[in-house]
C-alpha cells in the first residue's frame, strides 16, 4: 500500500514539473474555449465542481461494483485511472481557460471546492467516530476517515494547482 502511495505521490509530483510538455485533449479544450460561458470564471467553476463530482461519483460507484468480483488489485487500478482521467481533465481545463489571473483563482477555487467540502466532510465523520456497540474498537472506522481526509485534501490541492497556476494568463488584474 505504502508503495502504491509513494509511486502516486511521485507520478503527481512529475506530473506537476513537467505540465507545459504533459498531453492535453485538445478536442476538449478547443471545444470548451469557443464556449462564450467558460470564460465567466463562476460558470466554468461550476462546471468544473459538477466534473469533479461526477467523476467521483462514478469512481465510488465503479468501486461498489467491484465488491462483487474476485479480481485482486483492480480497484487499485481504477483509482489510478481515475486520478490520471482528472488530472487530463483539470489540465484541458486550464489550458482552455482565459481571463486574469485573480478570476483564474476564482475559477480554480470554485471548481476544486468540491474536494474542500469533501475534506470537511470526512474531518466531521473522523472527528465524531463512536462505537456502534460496547467495546467496539473503532481505530479501523477512524483510520477510514483519516485516509478519507488525506486523498480530499490532495485532491483538493492538485486539482488547485493545476487549474490556478500552470494555465495560460492574459492579464494580471
Amino acid at each position: 500500500m505504502s508503495t502504491f502511495f509513494l509511486a502516486g505521490m511521485v507520478l503527481v509530483l512529475v506530473m506537476i514539473i513537467f505540465s507545459r510538455t504533459l498531453w492535453v485533449p485538445r478536442g476538449m479544450v478547443e471545444r470548451l474555449s469557443k464556449k462564450k460561458w467558460f470564460q465567466n470564471h463562476w460558470l466554468s467553476g461550476g462546471y468544473l465542481f459538477g466534473i469533479n463530482a461526477l467523476y467521483f461519483g462514478t469512481t465510488i460507484f465503479l468501486l461498489y461494483l467491484l465488491m462483487f468480483t474476485d479480481i485482486p488489485y483492480l480497484h487499485l487500478v481504477l483509482m489510478f485511472l481515475a486520478t490520471i482521467v482528472s488530472i487530463f481533465t483539470w489540465s484541458a481545463f486550464s489550458t482552455a481557460w482565459t481571463g486574469s489571473f485573480k478570476n483564474r483563482l476564482k475559477m480554480a477555487l470554485t471548481g476544486s471546492s468540491f474536494y474542500l467540502i469533501l475534506a470537511l466532510i470526512m474531518v466531521i465523520q473522523w472527528l465524531s467516530v463512536k462505537p456502534l456497540y460496547p467495546n467496539e474498537d473503532t481505530f479501523m472506522r477512524a483510520l477510514g476517515w483519516m485516509l478519507g481526509f488525506f486523498v480530499s485534501a490532495v485532491a483538493f490541492s492538485i486539482c488547485f494547482i493545476f487549474t490556478a497556476f500552470l494555465g495560460k494568463r492574459s492579464a494580471r488584474v
